[in-house]
């Protein structure tokens, strides 16, 4: 078997290139035949003599293990050099563009990974599963090879002002490696080989590529560059070298949200709606537009997309973007929604005419805000007053867009939640999980008042048909409309026919619901009346306007037209209108500003009172002066304000009692920023409702200052 071996290596040494490949592969394949017949006739010598032998002297090894060192010994050794380097210059050929057998490379590996000498240290990689032939002879070669390769190709480029060329060809010549690594060497020697390349080509440039890339960041015109960098950092194993990277992703998103966002001050066309609508979609668009860039340039990377949104939230909540905004982001999304929600007819901005299509896209923009906000509770307040407004002044684009829009509301919310295994989260967690289920429920039911309401109202067409004029009752659950004011100090006189039908309703509502209390809701009603005045020479003149008129407007325009009441032109002063029909001085104040401003009424020549303008002239046919005065808007809006700011301290006044009562005592800055990363999914602090929680607190005596450093608190046990 020696000399057979010896003449096999005389043989091979005369050989070269794919040729001696061959040569050699098939000899080992000849020689596993062998050895596997030879192992097989001699098992039973190899069980029962040899063993106890080798029990003896360690020395000693069976007929299947001295041949496998045979081969090592007086062939391998002596000819693994000259095999490899035949092997690397084809595989060299091959990185040159030439065709070659890439089998015998192949083959070659597989012949060095089934060589396993037992008994030699060299080759015992016991963690590599006994590979130390492989290792040694065949996969250390190999890396070097490659790595001489590439250095020869990227030499002249390793310096700054050729960064950018040599991170491009480095690219490309490591994805060529890996696939050619992954023909040529066996599975487990990847990582070795992806190391060595990092470490020779990567981790000594490491600081010139991240320059490059915050340049890419900044003119944002190379997304190419940026894939080609996030790949390279990719191949290391260590996660903060890809950190770093994310970093300058997440900074430079910053930088483009608060800077590059509208500010109100700067909004001139249109007013606020418009602004609403232009700050909504651009800070929709740029997170869209970034996750885009994940998806595309950095592989869909989820600690990018988590990174990304926390970034996004956190500056959509700075003071800063306040200033911008002129509201919080979860006011914004509520003014948003209604401005998408509302029918475009009945708009005052233009929002343009394509709005009904494309509804649920702007809808989900909107969500994109509130599910950044920290203040979700305040956007359910503000979303349920407009959502009121909308339904009670019949200008919603559609119930079932607003079903839409109440499932899109409380997915949003409940996706921000956080859970932790089956436990609940914290309590202000849960609270706002139980506000978005109550949010959507009560919601849901405003939507079924309305149904219902409009069904039943069918029921007296004929009714009020007759008397020339139509109805449409509302009825609306006190509990569910909890934005509607109810309690009505002002009463209405209406003209005797309509007023007929709304007694007849009350009553048969109350019959078919006798344990329910009824209150007609003045404030949020309204009137379509078809007006002619005599003397009027516009346009309408013959076919009269349409008003829309609120029932105090009514009222008093029945004091004027009601032939039953006076005869002839009417002249009355404010108090002659308050004591006729008995309204609030206030309230008939109010609307008679409205109506002489619309040139309805008018002071009379010789200014002792109010009468009709029997001239009146408009170029618009409809006129509607029945909405709900703005002043009543601010005040609905401030009180949701007053209630949002009380429970915003509350919360405050409970995390600082609760972290100094574990912490017995801390610092201004330190005891400030526990309470605003406590609370940073919720609302953002604010310096002033800071200080005011702890002067609260110190009154209260729950804390004290420190005697010796003023700005150290301390909790005081009861």
């Amino acid at each position: 078997m020696t000399k057979n071996i010896r003449d096999i290596k005389d043989k091979a040494l005369v050989l070269s290139g794919p040729a001696l490949l061959d040569f050699y592969i098939t000899q080992w394949e000849y020689f596993q035949t062998t050895h596997m017949l030879i192992g097989r006739l001699f098992f039973s010598v190899d069980q029962q003599w040899i063993e106890r032998q080798c029990k003896q002297d360690p020395n000693y090894t069976c007929i299947s293990s001295t041949l496998i060192q045979l081969w090592y010994f007086y062939l391998f050794r002596r000819l693994t050099t000259h095999v490899m380097s035949n092997a690397i210059s084809l595989v060299d050929a091959e990185r040159s563009g030439r065709a070659i057998d890439s089998t015998l490379i192949t083959r070659l590996y597989k012949a060095y990974v089934e060589l396993k000498p037992e008994g030699i240290a060299k080759c015992n990689a016991e963690f590599r599963e006994r590979l130390g032939a492989y290792i040694c002879y065949y996969e250390n070669p190999y890396i070097n090879a490659a790595v001489s390769y590439i250095d020869t190709k990227t030499h002249s480029l390793r310096t700054p002002e050729h960064m950018r060329e040599y991170i491009q060809v480095l690219s490309e010549l490591f994805i060529q490696e890996d696939e050619r690594s992954e023909r040529y060497l066996r599975s487990n020697s990847l990582a070795p080989m992806r190391n060595k390349l990092n470490e020779r080509f990567l981790r000594s440039e490491i600081g010139c590529i991240y320059q490059m890339a915050d340049l890419m960041f900044a003119t944002g015109n190379d997304n190419n560059g940026l894939c080609t960098i996030y790949a390279l950092l990719s191949r290391f194993d260590n996660s903060n070298v890809l950190q770093q990277f994310l970093d300058k992703f997440v900074a430079q998103a910053k930088k483009t949200i608060t800077q590059n966002c509208p500010e109100i001050q700067a909004s001139t066309d249109g007013g606020k709606a418009v602004f609403a609508k232009a700050a909504v979609i651009y800070l929709s668009d740029t997170l869209n537009a970034h996750l885009d860039m994940i998806a595309t340039l950095f592989c869909n990377n989820s600690s990018f997309t988590k990174e990304l949104r926390h970034v996004f939230a956190a500056a959509v909540n700075t003071d800063e973007m306040h200033s911008r905004l002129g509201v919080t982001p979860a006011r914004l999304a509520a003014e948003f929604c209604n401005i998408v929600l509302k029918n475009s007819k009945t708009r005052s901005d233009d929002l343009g005419s394509d709005l009904t299509q494309t509804a649920e896209l702007m809808l989900h923009k909107a969500m994109d805000v509130l599910h950044a906000s920290h203040d979700k509770g305040l956007f359910f307040k503000f979303y349920q007053l407009h959502l009121t407004r909308r339904l009670l002044d019949n200008t919603s684009m559609s119930l079932d867009l607003e079903k839409t829009a109440i499932a899109m509301i409380y997915k949003t919310v409940m996706m921000s939640v956080k859970r932790h295994g089956n436990k609940k989260g914290s309590d202000l967690e849960y609270t706002l999980e139980c506000a978005a289920s109550q949010n959507s429920s009560e919601a849901k039911q405003m939507i079924t008042d309305i149904i219902v309401g409009a069904e039943n109202s069918r029921n007296y067409t004929d009714q009020v048909s007759q008397a020339g004029f139509d109805v449409d009752f509302k009825v609306l659950h006190g509990k569910t409309w909890t934005s509607v004011n109810s309690n009505q100090d002002a009463k209405v006189v209406l003209p005797s026919q309509l007023l007929k039908v709304c007694d007849d309703y009350a009553k048969r509502y109350s019959a078919q619901h006798s344990s329910r209390q009824f209150n007609w809701l003045w404030a949020y009603s309204k009137a379509t009346v078809q007006l002619k005045f005599p003397k009027s020479k516009g346009r309408y003149a013959q076919i009269g306007y349409t008003l829309v008129l609120n029932p105090y407007q009514v009222s008093i325009l029945n004091l004027f037209t009601d032939p039953s009441l006076y005869d002839g032109d009417v002249v009355l002063t404010p108090q002659q209108i308050c004591a006729n029909i008995d309204i609030d001085a206030n309230i008939a104040a109010s609307e008679l500003v409205t109506l002489t401003n619309a040139h309805i009424l008018q002071y009379a020549p010789d200014k002792t009172g109010i009468c009709i303008n029997q001239t009146f002239d408009s170029k618009q046919r409809y006129i509607d002066l029945s909405r709900i005065k703005p002043a009543q808007h601010k005040k609905e809006e401030a009180t949701l304000d007053n209630r949002d700011s009380k429970f915003r301290k509350e919360c405050i006044m409970t995390d600082i009692s609760g972290i100094l009562k574990k912490k017995e005592c801390m610092g201004h800055r330190a005891l400030f920023n526990a309470v605003k990363k406590s609370r940073e999914n919720f609302f953002m602090l604010t310096i002033s409702d800071f200080k005011e929680s702890i002067s609260k607190l110190i009154d209260k005596g729950i804390i004290e200052r420190d005697e010796d450093d003023h700005a150290v608190y301390k909790y005081c046990p009861v």
